[in-house]
């Protein structure tokens, strides 16, 4: 299992963090599933081949739906940080095996299992193959007798400000970095505080393969003991303090990078003058855009 997968696991996995990620992208921000009401569901299961030899499969994150002893749902999370032509059928089986454990359960009330394939690229939509027939190479005489699967494929780097202001948990951020990767600025930070700091850090150091989140590690332990939490804010300034001067928030190998300036010294002079006069917008901006940041050094110098 890779790090990236694991990392996003970690967060999802959280109850309340899954309940929003839930809330916002299924229904549309009304607060309906309550993190209380998920339990963990299995994620492992094995399967035969055509030549009778044993697989193993296993789902992301997978929760069951609960409101007393009825199951409404079960919700699985599949993240993908590549396009995979595959992944109609890879979710169709995932689905197919909790369809038929219900079978096995010899319920007389069946619940719906929905998958939700999480998409955390930000260079292009994911907008092909999502479902079946689009990933087979299908004879034109068998079509209509082929029946189709679809997938829930969400480009979380494309959410609207409507999507992403509705996250309360810590996911928002996850949504706000990814959008702020894909159009190489950063926005409008929320001032949450975050509650799994480590989790965010660690997600957004295999998103952007950026160490500089490796060095938040002592300033993360310090600042949630001292404060009991850790806002965007104070993660900016702390990179600022560091002296950073490429690929500082958004990633060297994203392509927004502010390049190697000797003139250090200079650029946190500005920023902290900024900082100062409450000016935490423009830090934001300078941090992450070359040109304004060129535009501040050359006033600062006259």
């Amino acid at each position: 299992m890779g790090e990236r997968d694991i990392t996003q696991k970690t967060l999802e996995s959280y109850n309340d963090v899954f309940a929003d990620i839930v809330n916002v992208l299924v229904f549309s921000g009304e607060q309906v599933v309550e993190a209380d009401s998920l339990t963990d569901s299995q994620t492992f299961s094995q399967y035969k081949d055509s030549e009778n030899v044993l697989h193993n499969q296993e789902r992301d994150v997978a929760k069951k739906w609960t409101k007393g002893d009825f199951c409404l749902s079960l919700f699985g999370f599949e993240n993908q940080t590549k396009k995979e032509k595959s992944m109609p059928l890879r979710v169709m089986c995932y689905d197919g095996v909790a369809y038929r454990s219900q079978l096995n359960e010899e319920r007389t009330d069946f619940y719906p299992v929905i998958t939700l394939v999480l998409y955390f690229g930000t260079k292009s939509k994911w907008e092909n193959h999502t479902s079946l027939k689009e990933s087979l190479k299908i004879d034109e005489r068998l079509k209509d007798f082929v029946s189709d699967y679809k997938i829930k494929v969400i480009n979380l780097a494309w959410l609207t400000d409507e999507q992403i202001n509705s996250f309360k948990s810590d996911f928002r951020i996850v949504a706000e970095y990814l959008r702020a990767l894909r159009i190489g600025q950063a926005e409008n930070w929320s001032r949450q505080k975050l509650k799994y700091v480590s989790e965010i850090i660690d997600l957004m150091r295999v998103i952007s393969d950026d160490d500089i989140f490796d060095d938040m590690a002592e300033f993360i332990e310090e600042t949630q003991s001292e404060k009991g939490g850790v806002n965007v804010c104070e993660f900016v300034q702390k990179m600022k303090n560091e002296g950073r001067s490429e690929g500082v928030l958004l990633g060297r190998k994203e392509g927004f990078s502010l390049g190697r300036n000797e003139g250090i010294s200079s650029m946190q002079a500005v920023l902290s003058a900024l900082y100062a006069q409450g000016r935490e917008d423009d830090v934001k901006r300078a941090l992450t855009d070359s040109a304004y940041l060129a535009e501040l050094l050359s006033a600062y110098q006259k």
